[in-house]
């Protein structure tokens, strides 16, 4: 199966490629992060229902030599962050989605009602420019570190809440709630042959200045490069 296609000096590789070559990047794969959300207010999260899949699906690498890469490419990142007790993301009451300016939008419920379900869901497009650095040592063991920054293209996101009541689960939904449609975070990769571990951090707000929560996320997580 052809998964890299090389065109002056640049490599164009896919998720199903069978092997890496020491002049390949790591960026291509399947990972997983735990998330979290910097300087959130008024609402507290569930670490450990709050998470992103990644599936990085395609790269595109220069080599500056044997061991330094230039990387972009493109994946795609689905992120859902829970939330306990009964404050919920909600857009203003007269349905408009415009958040008043300097409000944390994480409302108690008026009713005081319990909240099944609580989360925040955001699915993105990513496209990374990176600069990796490889070294093979002991044997055909490889080493690699990546860092740069990944942009985001936002094409879902919503707040949903499963709330109890007498008659059972009432699900509501408020969509878009002003994330920021472009947005870029700070990421770095390290690991051997086709396992890494990773962190990221955001140093944008999520959402538009003044339209929602001043919240920045970060994670930490693994990858399985393909």
């Amino acid at each position: 199966m052809q998964s890299s296609v090389t065109c002056s000096g640049a490599s164009y590789d896919f998720i199903f490629s069978w092997k890496k070559k020491a002049t390949e990047s790591h960026w291509t794969g399947l990972g997983f992060a735990f998330s979290n959300l910097d300087r959130l207010k008024n609402a507290d999260i569930v670490l450990g229902r709050s998470y992103s899949i990644l599936l990085n699906l395609m790269d595109y690498t220069i080599s500056i030599d044997p061991h330094w890469l230039f990387v972009a490419g493109l994946g795609m990142d689905w992120t859902r962050y829970h939330f306990k007790g009964n404050t919920g993301l909600k857009e203003d009451a007269d349905g408009t989605n415009r958040f008043i300016p300097d409000e944390n939008r994480f409302i108690p419920d008026e009713l005081n009602r319990e909240f099944k379900s609580n989360k925040l869901l955001a699915y993105y497009v990513t496209i990374p420019l990176l600069l990796e650095y490889q070294l093979k040592f002991d044997g055909n063991k490889l080493f690699f570190v990546h860092g740069g920054l990944e942009g985001l293209i936002k094409y879902y996101s919503k707040s949903q809440l499963d709330i109890k009541t007498s008659e059972g689960i009432r699900k509501v939904e408020y969509k878009d709630l002003n994330i920021l449609p472009i947005n870029a975070r700070l990421i770095l990769r390290a690991g051997f042959d086709d396992f890494s571990i990773f962190g990221y951090y955001q140093p944008f707000s999520m959402f538009q200045k003044g339209k929602g929560p001043e919240i920045y996320p970060y994670g930490l997580g693994v990858m399985f490069n393909f």
